[in-house]
């Protein structure tokens, strides 16, 4: 009998469903022009990158808002916040969301 490192219902389909997801994010939303909310299904941001160029804001969850010019470099970056919304004028701005999110 093989020894499992997991307990887990096998029933689930895959083995992210079934282990669960490594790593600190486990999905992406690409934000391109005007204002992304992150609530209902979009709830859980907690990084974003930012590359050089694109500017607008990012409102952090319990307020206050950075322009998304200072969190552009030369070198790609996560930067772990709190996000309620993301407004890109311009460029790419791509959320990440948290693989768990503490209640």
């Amino acid at each position: 009998m093989a020894i499992q490192p997991y307990d887990y219902p096998t029933s689930q389909a895959n083995d992210f469903e079934r282990l669960g997801h490594p790593g600190r994010f486990h999905q992406s939303i690409t934000c391109t022009s005007g204002t992304t909310t992150f609530t209902a299904s979009n709830f859980g941001v907690g990084g974003i990158i930012v590359p050089t160029g694109t500017t607008g804001t990012a409102s952090l969850s319990l307020g206050g808002e950075i322009p998304l010019s200072v969190l552009a470099g030369g070198s790609i970056r996560i930067y772990e916040l709190s996000l309620s919304s993301v407004k890109v004028d311009s460029g790419t701005v791509y959320v990440l969301i948290r693989n768990q999110v503490a209640k």
